[in-house]
């Protein structure tokens, strides 16, 4: 598979600046991952042909890089009037000094052939005109078709396009409308339609504060239609819709629902990282269970393509993870022959690439079954979209308590695992699925056979804390707070009647916040594999005195993790945190975090 294009995502090196051999100067996002420009020689970073958020296809020219002193213009003049043709590529370089560097990751001698983009920025296809020409006419509204040209071979410059909107000449769509370059582009981040202004410029002409102001008294919406803000897809999001959007269109899903009770699932992860002294986790246990249940149905573990319906005799296990630029999927592979630890570390490896950006190609090819958790997030069920090509797709939801009958006929919580089970209809059957989760069920609710070592032990269900807490004060003012087993004393303040230095009530609130986030965080992490050695929540309402009206919480926690795992971490804990929820509508809650 080929990179049909890339987008430049970073620029690490500015114009002007040296650079060694293997230095990286900039950063590229293409359909299929990110990846570094490195410069194959050194030199100085003279110009850039392309800013971030540009999308360019591979070999497309991106910088010159060449010594301080050397002449370049034959090399400008080259990918000037290369962009001429936005389906052209750029003909052969025949200057004996400087490079160009280009968005395939390589820097090449000036005599190389690269291939410029076509970038949508409604010029017409037969004008030639630099790319940075080009995005100067996009940012002031020129109609590069009505600018002549000064450069190279007649191209259109920055100079020519910035001279032609101060001159009033290129005008775009409402060229009829005087309005300034600012004004212009302030009414289309509004979404104010300029035929409506009355300018109050020189000679009429619009200008900024004109567009604001229309915007103000039309409620910010001078065209009528509602304001909107267009998100371009990145290339990994553009890959996502496009893979899933096959996989809906093409496979016939459907899903069934199972539940499993976790309490032995829960107390096998736990036996097998005590026995092992290594991080198993429940996600291992649930893999080691879900390759013995493709074992004993291999239609799952297989895929469909080309209406062959292969089967796969590797478990090689796709594990969704979520980062900030999407979902991916890495692979633990072999799974069906390792033993639980391997299958631990192995995970936590490709997991850990997969959040620190650090995973290749490699990590994510070849998977034959994949497994999706939500329960992280707090979802109780949803219907997962097929991994194409694969067959199935395993959703799990989170943990719950639910009531059950006890051996003595009396009723106990035990804690519930829902999954869903999307399949590929025209490849098994409804009685197909039926059967296979039975089997995986099976496994989860008595994974001890699978966990080679590891001493069986009876699950202890633990206990449920009943959601209610009581607190009382006596005449004494000498107070007590119980929650279940747990209970606090203290001493009422003397603000408020008593004699001792004790926690106001706004201090129990402000504790239960601190104790909730800090217990969600905790959660986040281990379920995610990552060491968090600490975590400390300080809470502080504003104003000191008086009804709360905002909350600054800060967290700080002793980890390695990178600081994009850290956030992420923090703002699932902040999402799934039962007091922050309940406040979220009617306090604005601010949530900083710092490493100890």
């Amino acid at each position: 598979m080929e990179m049909k294009s890339g987008t430049i995502t970073r620029w690490v090196v500015d114009e002007g600046e040296t650079v060694e051999k293997g230095d990286v100067v900039a950063e590229i996002e293409s359909e299929k991952t990110a990846a570094e420009i490195e410069a194959r020689e050194a030199g100085v970073l003279r110009q850039r042909f392309m800013s971030e958020g540009d999308e360019t296809a591979p070999g497309g020219s991106l910088a010159i890089l060449a010594g301080a002193d050397e002449d370049i213009s034959p090399l400008v003049a080259e990918v000037d009037g290369a962009s001429a043709s936005a389906e052209s590529e750029a003909g052969e370089q025949t200057t004996e000094s400087g490079s160009a560097t280009s968005s395939d990751g390589q820097s090449g001698q000036a005599d190389q052939t690269a291939a410029v983009t076509k970038r949508d920025d409604g010029a017409a296809d037969d004008v030639r005109a630099s790319p940075r020409a080009k995005q100067q006419a996009t940012e002031l509204g020129v109609d590069l078709t009505q600018v002549t040209g000064t450069g190279p071979q007649g191209a259109i410059t920055e100079d020519d396009v910035t001279a032609a909107a101060e001159s009033g000449a290129g005008g775009s769509a409402a060229s009829d409308v005087r309005a300034s370059p600012r004004a212009t582009k302030r009414a289309e981040e509004l979404g104010v339609d300029l035929t409506r202004v009355e300018g109050t410029g020189y000679q009429g002409a619009i200008t900024e504060e004109d567009v604001e102001s229309a915007s103000t008294e039309r409620g910010g919406d001078a065209s009528g239609a509602g304001r909107t803000t267009d998100r371009p897809l990145s290339g990994m999001r553009q890959t996502i819709a496009n893979r899933l959007g096959t996989s809906y269109r093409e496979a016939v899903h459907v899903t069934e629902h199972r539940t499993a009770d976790a309490e032995a699932l829960l107390s096998a992860a736990t036996a097998a990282s005590e026995t092992f002294s290594a991080d198993v986790s429940v996600t291992d246990v649930l893999l080691r269970s879900l390759s013995a249940a493709l074992t004993d149905h291999p239609e799952f573990n297989a895929t469909f393509e080309d209406d062959v319906h292969r089967l796969h005799e590797d478990h090689n296990l796709c594990v969704a993870v979520d980062v900030e630029e999407g979902l991916i999927a890495p692979v633990v592979r072999n799974v069906g022959s390792d033993h639980i630890v391997d299958i631990a570390e192995k995970r936590a490896r490709v997991t850990e690439r997969a959040l620190s950006g650090e995973y290749s190609m490699d990590d994510l090819s070849g998977g034959t079954f994949t497994v999706t958790n939500l329960g992280v997030l707090g979802v109780e069920s949803f219907d997962p979209v097929i991994n194409p090509p694969q067959v199935a797709i395993l959703g799990v939801n989170a943990i719950a308590e639910r009531p059950t009958k006890g051996d003595d006929g009396g009723v106990e919580f035990r804690r519930a695992l829902p999954l869903d089970l999307s399949f590929d209809h025209r490849v098994v059957d409804g009685a197909d699925a039926a059967r296979f989760l039975d089997t995986f069920v099976g496994h989860l609710e008595d994974p001890w056979p699978l966990l080679e070592g590891v001493d069986r032990r009876e699950a202890t269900p633990v206990e449920l804390p009943e959601g209610k807490v009581s607190a009382s004060v006596d005449p004494a003012f000498d107070g007590s707070i119980s929650a279940g087993s747990f209970e606090y004393s203290f001493a009422v303040t003397e603000q408020l009647g008593g004699s001792e230095d004790a926690p106001m009530p706004v201090d129990f609130f402000l504790g239960a916040l601190a104790a909730c986030l800090s217990s969600s965080i905790g959660v986040q992490a281990n379920m995610r594999d990552i060491a968090f050695e600490d975590i400390t929540v300080d809470v502080e309402a504003t104003p000191p005195e008086g009804s709360v009206e905002s909350l600054a919480v800060h967290v700080t926690v002793a980890t390695d993790a990178d600081d994009a795992i850290i956030d992420r971490i923090v703002n699932n804990g902040e999402r799934t945190c039962h007091v922050a929820e309940v406040l979220r509508e009617d306090l604005p809650v601010e949530v900083t975090w710092e490493r100890a």
